[in-house]
C-alpha cells in the first residue's frame, strides 16, 4: 500500500479496528505469543523458536492492520471499535505446551474465518490485498502450529 491516505470509511475502519485491537484481535494474539515465547524459552529453547517465528508473523500482521487504520484516517490504538481497551486480562496464560498449542490453533482458526469474512466485505482492492497477506500469514502460522502440536504430543 503506498503512502496515500485512503477515503475515510468508518465501516471498514470499525471492522479492521476490531480485528486489530479487539479483545480477541491480532494485538492480543501477539501479546499472547510473546508471553508464550518467554515462558517456553526458560525450559525449552528449541521449542521457543516455534513461537518466536509465529510471533514475528503476528507482529507483521499487527503492523499491516495498523497501517490500514492510519490510512483510513483512524487510530491504531489498542481498543475495539466500541473503544474497549485491551489489556493483559485478554491474554490466555496457559502453562502446558499442549494447552498452549491447542488454544493457539483455536484462536488462529477463528482469525482465518474472520479474515475471510472481512475480505469479502471490503471492496477496496488495496485493503483487500493487504488483508490477503495477513490471511496468508495466519494460514502459515496455523499450519506450523498444527504440525508442531502433533509432533510435540507424539514426543510427550
Amino acid at each position: 500500500m503506498n503512502n496515500e491516505i485512503l477515503s475515510k470509511n468508518s465501516y471498514y475502519e470499525g471492522l479492521i479496528q476490531n480485528l486489530y485491537g479487539g479483545s480477541s484481535g491480532m494485538f492480543v494474539s501477539f501479546m499472547k505469543l510473546f508471553y508464550q515465547y518467554n515462558q517456553i524459552k526458560m525450559f525449552s529453547p528449541e521449542k521457543a523458536e516455534i513461537f518466536e517465528k509465529i510471533m514475528r508473523m503476528e507482529l507483521e500482521n499487527c503492523t499491516i492492520l495498523g497501517q490500514i487504520l492510519l490510512k483510513l484516517g483512524g487510530d491504531n490504538k489498542y481498543y475495539s471499535s466500541a473503544k474497549k481497551f485491551i489489556s493483559g486480562f485478554n491474554v490466555d496464560y496457559s502453562k502446558t505446551l499442549s494447552q498452549i498449542f491447542l488454544n493457539d490453533v483455536e484462536s488462529f482458526e477463528l482469525h482465518v474465518i474472520e479474515l475471510k469474512n472481512l475480505i469479502s466485505k471490503i471492496e477496496n482492492l488495496q485493503i483487500r490485498d493487504k488483508l490477503k497477506v495477513v490471511l496468508s500469514n495466519k494460514k502459515t502460522s496455523l499450519t506450523f502450529l498444527r504440525e508442531n502440536y502433533f509432533k510435540n504430543n507424539v514426543i510427550n
